[in-house]
């Protein structure tokens, strides 16, 4: 009502205002109006200009305000702001460029990475043992069970490494892990169950899905080797007994 009735004080009443999607909204209104009372172009590149200097660049950019513009029109008054407004999006495009080399670099880096580890190898002898249960880790007594062998030349048996990490992981990390190895666990009895009716075992996308699984596993447990890496580090400053009577 107040920008029908008097103009300058809807701008002091957008002034007032401490919200600034409010006031850019307001702002807009003045300036459509402003638009709308022009009797030719340069009325109302005149008006809209006057609208902008007022509101400042913060609240009101020249895009803002360009569709309430004649199609054809002298834009000299607007040439600051136009200028201004390319100048930023010189900015923001070099910005992107940089960011989009950073990215090209951290892929470039990581392909490097994975082509190595793909390379890789790493020598396990016939009488290994896990570095936590001191078990053969080639043992036929564990088959079924995962083995993990770290760059670090340690090797551990699946159970016995979701043991030693567990302590080590956030609720949302322990909760996800117990999801995965229950569904793991449930994949398999599924495929025990079809594999004693008959030689099939499990459909292919339950594969897909248990390879899935698996892979999301060993991102919780095998990121890194728990004897060289963040846990041994994180480990450092316990005590080696937990009371007092260990000592006795």
């Amino acid at each position: 009502l107040a920008i029908n009735v008097d103009p300058s004080v809807a701008r002091e009443i957008t002034k007032q205002s401490s919200d600034p999607e409010e006031q850019k909204h307001l702002w807009l209104m003045i300036a459509r109006n402003a638009a709308a009372g022009g009797s030719d172009g340069k009325d109302v590149v005149a008006s809209v200009a006057s609208v902008l200097n007022e509101c400042g660049p913060d609240v009101l950019s020249i895009e803002n305000v360009l569709h309430f513009l004649p199609d054809f029109t002298h834009i000299d008054q607007l040439q600051g702001d136009i200028c201004l407004a390319l100048t930023a999006y010189s900015s923001e495009i070099e910005q992107c460029m940089k960011d989009m080399s950073k990215c090209e670099q951290v892929c470039a880096d990581l392909r490097k990475e994975i082509n190595r580890l793909e390379a890789s190898s790493v020598s396990l002898a016939v009488s290994a043992k896990c570095a936590s249960t001191k078990a053969p880790v080639l043992s036929q007594e564990s088959d079924g069970e995962g083995r993990y062998v770290f760059p670090s030349g340690h090797a551990f048996m699946e159970s016995a490494l979701k043991d030693v990490v567990r302590p080590h992981l956030n609720d949302q990390q322990s909760t996800r892990m117990e999801d995965v190895v229950g569904s793991i666990d449930k994949l398999l009895v599924q495929g025990t169950n079809k594999a004693t009716a008959g030689p099939t075992s499990l459909r292919p996308e339950d594969e897909d899905r248990l390879e899935n699984l698996q892979c999301n596993l060993d991102g919780l447990i095998a990121a890194e080797c728990p004897l060289t890496g963040a846990i041994m580090i994180e480990s450092i400053d316990k005590m080696f007994a937990d009371d007092d009577e260990a000592y006795a």
